[in-house]
């Protein structure tokens, strides 16, 4: 949960009118500012830089003018609005909201829930929580591929599958999660996959580095490496509008868990509101007054901690939902008037017989009015020739394996209700995505995640939970590291 910062001192609050109109017109300038930093091709790099400058600065006089204390651009909007719908979410049924936070600590912390918090955690929550586990590894995995078409990382974007098929096979990374995830919770899994992943990118970068001494560079060494964390932009690593909406509903969900939680305790709330860097949304906070926390038993302690991430696995499960009844109920609907062909790939079929921005309109008998009809009939090739007929004619070709005819497609039109149904598409999926991934992300033991505290509360060595928290941000910093060469 986010804190005040003590340092920063706010300046006499100017006059209303004043603070209004600077804020309207440096919000404009600034919105104007980003999009067209989005439209603009160049270095994505610079890009962002000059992103991150321009809502710095924006913010820094978006709160200057309201006498607003800032950190670099970076403010809180906060208040007592709110507060009472936290105390009525916390009288309707505290007993359901309690059991909630158990959830959560079981499917976080697995198997060793039983030994960390048998105490108060009843064997059935424990149950229903390794349940839940399972579930997320064989039912949620598979569809975790569709929120990476929407990662502008070409790294990992180029790993995203365009209609959410079942990954193949079972890899040694994903076996080593589902045993940790099992034994130690997805807290125990992600802080193996952050050392793992952190691994192979210094193991790559000493490569690269022996590859230069030698006067033999071999870049691909280092391009070759997937970027295990990456900065979550709207507008450049994440569609713009989708993105705020997303993490907007990320936050609250999240925040306004950790305040009910909190209430139950008998905790007051001294505020609640938003962090904003410059003109975009980047979190949520609930203030809890922590002195009336500290005196908290060990049990109420951990399930306001949890809550929030209890919060984005339930908001990620019900996305995951909505997620697929789009993805095959609503674009499948969705006319683009045929595909259109952008290029025929060498090797493949349709190389040097169907020509690049011709239109498929069939085929063999069934109507193509879109990408995802014409990816279910590939699905649906038991062998032989199929006719596929175009704007410019018909043609007999065996497709390979899978039905591949070797072709990219795009939209022969893009209409209204394309655009919408797209939109609505990005919502739910980063919705899905974003949850999850923060969800588990959240339980590392470190300072200002929710695991921390729960980490403290078992861990009563202060050294060795420190040195642990440091080895995970040097791990972090390891995966962030090949955003920067990858980044388009």
């Amino acid at each position: 949960m986010a804190k005040r910062s003590r340092g920063a001192k706010a300046s006499k609050k100017p006059g209303k009118r004043y603070s209004v109109a600077v804020t309207l017109l440096i919000s404009v300038a600034a919105f104007l500012a980003i999009a067209f930093l989005i439209l603009t091709p160049g270095d994505a790099i610079i890009r962002f830089f000059v992103a991150v400058a321009v809502l710095m600065i924006s913010g820094r006089t978006i709160a200057t003018a309201n006498g607003i204390p800032n950190s670099y651009g970076a403010y809180l909007l906060g208040g007592k609005r709110g507060i009472k719908l936290i105390e009525g979410l916390s009288k309707k049924n505290p007993r359901l909201w309690i059991a909630f936070a158990d959830w959560g600590l079981a499917f976080s912390f697995g198997l060793a829930s039983y030994f960390l918090f048998g105490r108060y955690v009843s064997k059935k929550m424990m149950a229903l929580g390794i349940g839940t586990t399972l579930a997320v590894l064989f039912l949620v995995f598979p569809y975790l591929p569709v929120v990476l078409n929407f990662i502008n990382i070409p790294q990992i974007s180029s790993q995203a599958s365009a209609a959410a098929q079942p990954a193949q096979g079972v890899s040694p990374v994903f076996l080593i999660f589902a045993i940790a995830s099992i034994l130690g919770g997805f807290s125990l899994s992600t802080i193996l996959l952050i050392f793992i992943s952190g691994g192979s990118i210094l193991y790559s970068v000493l490569l690269f580095l022996a590859s230069a001494v030698s006067s033999h560079p071999n870049t691909s060494i280092l391009t070759q490496q997937v970027p295990g964390v990456a900065p979550l932009i709207p507008g450049l690593t994440i569609p713009f509008f989708a993105g705020i909406i997303s993490l907007f509903i990320l936050l609250v969900v999240h925040e306004f868990s950790h305040g009910v939680l909190a209430k139950i305790a008998k905790v007051r709330i001294k505020s609640i509101g938003a962090i904003l860097f410059g003109i975009v949304p980047m979190g949520a906070f609930v203030e809890p007054d922590e002195s009336e926390v500290k005196k908290l038993k060990e049990s109420y302690q951990n399930r306001i901690s949890i809550a929030g991430v209890s919060a984005n696995m339930l908001t990620s499960l019900l996305f995951l939902v909505f997620t697929i009844i789009v993805l095959f109920y609503l674009l499948p609907s969705i006319s683009t008037g045929g595909v259109l062909v952008t290029q025929a790939i060498k090797g493949y079929p349709a190389y040097g017989v169907i020509a690049p921005n011709s239109i498929i309109l069939m085929w063999n008998s069934v109507q193509i009015n879109n990408a995802y009809q014409l990816g279910a009939a590939e699905a649906g090739y038991t062998g032989g020739k199929v006719n596929v007929t175009t704007n410019e004619g018909t043609f007999a070709l065996t497709p390979v394996t899978g039905g591949k005819i070797g072709i990219d497609v795009a939209p022969a039109q893009i209409t209204l209700s394309y655009q919408a149904a797209n939109f609505i598409y990005a919502i739910v999926a980063l919705s899905f995505g974003l949850n999850f991934f923060v969800a588990i992300f959240n339980l590392l033991p470190i300072p200002g995640f929710d695991g921390w505290r729960i980490y403290q509360s078992k861990i009563k060595s202060k050294k060795v939970l420190k040195a642990i928290a440091i080895l995970l941000v040097l791990a972090i910093l390891l995966n962030v590291l090949p955003w920067f060469w990858t980044i388009g």
